[in-house]
C-alpha cells in the first residue's frame, strides 16, 4: 500500500509541473524564422504567460485570454476580383471518402490528392487544422458577421455557400484564383470590398465597444518614419541603436501609434519590433534572428522583416489586441498578438499564412 501511494504522489506531481504549459500553444511565433512556408524554431527559449493566482490552489489556472479566444470566432479571408464576396480557404485532408456535396465542412475535394500529390506542404498537411477555427468549432459558419480590413475597417457580411475546388486550381490564393478554390464563401451586399485584400472574419458582438480607430500614416508598405524624440525613448528603453522605423498608424482618440522598428545589426543578431505607445504604456513584439543574406526572416526578403499593416486594434478587459498582415515575397501571414506582462504575445493558435502571389 505505501509503495502504490509513493507511485500515485509521483504522478500527481509529474501532472502538476504540465499545467503552466496548457496555453503554451499560443507562442508558435516566438524564436521562429519563416522558410518556405514553415515555421523554424530558433535555439532562444519563447517567453511563455506565467501562471497567476492562488499557487496553493488545487484548480488549474486559466488564462483569461485562452478564454477569450475559445469563445470569440476569428478567422482570415480574402476578397475576390469584384470586391462582392471574401474566401476563407479550406483544404480537408482528413477523410478522403467523403461526400463534399452534402458534408463540405467536414471533407475533403475529390480532386486535392491529384492536383497536389502526397508532397503537400507539410505545415498545412501537419497543422493547419489547429490553426483553423471552422475545424476546432465544427464549422459554426453563422457565427461570422464581420470582416475587418485594413485600419480597422467594418465590413457586415453573412455565410454564403461552400464552394467546391475546381481542377484550375493553380494553389495561389489570390482574386485570381479565387473561384477555383475551395472554401467557405461569405458575401456582402451594400459595400464594395478592396480586391484580393486579407479580411479579418469574425463575429460583430465582441468588437462593438472594442475597436480603436486607426488613421492610416500611409499605405502599401510607404510608412514615415516615426519622430526623432519616439525614436530616441526605444533606443533607451531598448538600449540599442535604431537602423530605421516606419509609422504603420495613428490612433484617432490619444496619442497612441503603431510602429515598425529595424535595429542595428549586431553581429550576427538581428531585431526588429512592432511597437505600440501611447501615453500610458509601451508595448513591443520583438522578432530576433540571425543575419542570413537572402533569409533572415522570410524568404527571399535579405536582411528586410517584410511588410507589416494593422487591420485591427481593440481594447478589452484583457488588455490589448493588435491584428496585422505581414507580408514578403512568398507570402502573406495573419497574426493576433495580445497584451501580456507588459508585451505584446503572438497567438499562435490563431496563425494564418496565404501564398498570394
Amino acid at each position: 500500500m505505501t509503495k502504490n501511494r509513493k507511485i500515485i504522489s509521483i504522478i500527481i506531481a509529474a501532472l502538476m509541473t504540465l499545467t503552466p504549459a496548457l496555453f503554451s500553444g499560443c507562442d508558435i511565433l516566438n524564436n521562429s524564422v519563416i522558410q518556405d512556408g514553415v515555421f523554424v524554431e530558433e535555439t532562444e527559449d519563447a517567453s511563455r504567460p506565467e501562471e497567476s493566482g492562488d499557487p496553493e490552489s488545487d484548480e488549474p489556472q486559466v488564462n483569461p485570454w485562452q478564454l477569450r479566444f475559445e469563445t470569440w470566432p476569428l478567422a482570415f479571408g480574402f476578397a475576390n476580383d469584384e470586391g462582392s464576396m471574401l474566401i476563407h480557404v479550406f483544404y480537408d485532408f482528413s477523410d478522403p471518402d467523403a461526400d463534399q456535396d452534402n458534408n463540405p465542412a467536414g471533407s475533403e475535394s475529390e480532386n486535392s490528392g491529384e492536383l497536389y500529390g502526397d508532397d503537400y506542404d507539410e505545415f498545412y498537411d501537419d497543422n493547419y487544422e489547429s490553426f483553423n477555427y471552422f475545424a476546432q468549432t465544427g464549422f459554426d459558419t453563422d457565427a461570422f458577421t464581420l470582416a475587418v480590413g485594413p485600419y480597422g475597417q467594418l465590413w457586415p457580411i453573412y455565410f454564403s455557400h461552400w464552394q467546391q475546388e475546381k481542377w484550375g486550381n493553380n494553389g495561389r490564393e489570390n482574386a485570381y484564383n479565387f473561384s477555383n478554390l475551395p472554401g467557405f464563401i461569405f458575401g456582402q451586399k451594400d459595400w464594395k470590398l478592396s480586391k484580393n485584400q486579407t479580411y479579418l472574419i469574425t463575429d460583430m458582438g465582441p468588437l462593438l465597444d472594442a475597436v480603436v480607430a486607426i488613421t492610416p500614416s500611409g499605405w502599401r508598405g510607404n510608412y514615415p518614419p516615426l519622430d526623432e524624440e519616439t525614436v530616441a525613448s526605444i533606443e533607451d528603453y531598448k538600449e540599442r541603436k535604431i537602423e530605421w522605423t516606419q509609422t504603420l498608424g495613428l490612433t484617432q482618440v490619444g496619442d497612441g501609434l503603431i510602429g515598425l522598428v529595424l535595429f542595428e545589426q549586431q553581429g550576427s543578431d538581428m531585431l526588429f519590433s512592432i511597437v505600440y505607445m501611447d501615453g500610458e504604456k509601451t508595448l513591443f513584439w520583438d522578432r530576433p534572428a540571425t543575419y542570413n543574406e537572402e533569409s533572415t526572416w522570410r524568404v527571399g526578403q535579405g536582411a528586410e522583416p517584410g511588410r507589416f499593416e494593422p487591420l485591427l486594434l481593440a481594447r478589452f478587459e484583457e488588455g490589448l489586441i493588435l491584428i496585422l498582415t505581414w507580408s514578403a515575397s512568398e507570402s502573406e501571414i495573419s497574426i493576433v498578438l495580445y497584451e501580456e506582462d507588459g508585451v505584446f504575445k503572438q497567438a499562435g493558435g490563431l496563425l494564418s499564412e496565404r501564398n498570394k502571389p
